[in-house]
């Protein structure tokens, strides 16, 4: 399934109030020209069809005498008219009766642009066009809300973002930088104590819930054989999604490896620790052996394969790292933040696969495909003779 990116929803020019509407545009015009003076003239009221008018800047020539060090001086040059409309949707009429209402008179700009709250159609722009054309002004813009809000996502214009809409995209920049810049550091440490980032590893981790404050008594804890705030989990790797890939348990299993066909049995083992939580002794499971002695029996050598039990934790749910552990776990410490439900980990996240450990040969893994189980250990149970107790 694609994952659905961030990203900004249009902005709402048209909810500005005109005069502010107004500012912002004579802001945006700014760096526009090298302006002699720019002027705010639709505040005043009785504009003349004129909202904003600017003067770019001259040249003067200096006289003879001067000093050629001295700088030129610098006079109103060029005029601007700047026409601003905050309106949801302008056509092509509308257009040619803003340039006939703003640009009249003996006294021409040199440039004109009309500014609006809404986006142009192509009949819009050609109305604009061949109203000016003629008309003696030589340069002339059509700024709309696309090409208005192509200036405020420019990053010298953030300051201006913010203050019209309450948005900043350069701190949301520096914030993903941040994100950024801890996930990859809280990377490289856990890699580092659980033997690098790149292998497949099987490094045991003291996994605990950050703000349980019962730890290290398990005592505490009516619940904790089912329900543990801190366990001892063996990792198998780091993988590129940033997740801390932890094996949970193994069941002894069937598989066909050419049809993909397989089964498990119901009967269950968690994986094997070589160390034990403070304050709890060693456990073990008496029917293990037994298990294991019919399971050798009845399977094929070349079909009995182990069902591995995997789940994920998210490096986001890691908070801290201690490397060294402490006195009762002389071993790497993971601080984790609880799931929503509370628990250590999610048994949602649970991974399967099947792996076969030929005699000779390297280890094989093969896909646990719900479709493809078989019932292959229906009847299967200990006879007289294969108990504990036998």
């Amino acid at each position: 399934m694609a994952r659905a990116t961030r990203t900004l929803n249009p902005l709402h020019f048209e909810d500005l109030e005109p005069h502010r509407f107004e500012d912002l545009v004579r802001q945006l015009a700014y760096d526009f020209r090298s302006w002699a003076s720019i002027e705010a003239t639709g505040r005043g009221g009785a504009d003349d069809g004129i909202d904003i008018r600017a003067f770019e800047q001259g040249r003067t020539p200096l006289p003879e005498e001067s000093d050629d060090d001295d700088p030129p001086l610098v006079s109103p040059g060029r005029q601007w008219i700047i026409q601003c409309k905050r309106e949801k949707c302008i056509g092509p009429t509308q257009v040619r009766r803003y340039v006939e209402e703003s640009v009249q008179g003996p006294d021409m700009p040199y440039g004109f642009i009309l500014a609006a709250a809404c986006d142009f159609s192509k009949k819009a722009y050609d109305a604009f066009r061949l109203a000016l054309i003629g008309t003696g002004v030589q340069e002339f813009q059509l700024w709309g809300k696309a090409e208005l809000e192509d200036m405020l996502f420019q990053p010298k214009n953030d300051h201006l973002l913010f203050a019209y809409f309450g948005i900043s995209l350069q701190t949301r920049k520096r914030t993903k930088q941040s994100e950024l810049k801890s996930m990859l550091a809280l990377r490289k440490r856990v890699g580092r104590v659980i033997g690098g980032p790149t292998k497949r590893v099987r490094t045991e981790v003291l996994l605990r819930i950050a703000d349980d404050d019962r730890y290290p008594d398990i005592a505490a804890v009516p619940d904790f054989d089912v329900n543990p705030p801190w366990a001892i989990h063996q990792v198998q790797c780091l993988n590129m999604r940033d997740n801390l890939v932890l094996e949970l348990r193994r069941h002894f299993a069937y598989l066909d490896s050419e049809s993909g066909e397989w089964d498990a049995l119901d009967h269950s083992w968690p994986t094997r620790s070589h160390r034990t939580l403070y304050g709890q002794d060693r456990t073990f499971d008496p029917t293990y052996a037994a298990y294991h002695a019919a399971w050798q029996q009845r399977v094929p050598q070349e079909n009995q394969a182990e069902l591995v039990i995997l789940t994920i934790l998210p490096l986001s749910r890691v908070l801290g790292v201690d490397e060294e552990g402490d006195l009762g776990h002389p071993l790497p410490i993971l601080y984790v933040d609880a799931t929503s439900s509370g628990t250590l980990l999610d048994p949602l996240e649970e991974r399967l696969y099947l792996e076969q450990r030929p005699l000779l040969g390297r280890n094989t893994e093969h896909e646990a495909l719900p479709e493809q189980r078989i019932p292959f250990f229906k009847d299967f149970k200990l006879e007289e003779g294969e108990t504990p107790d036998a």
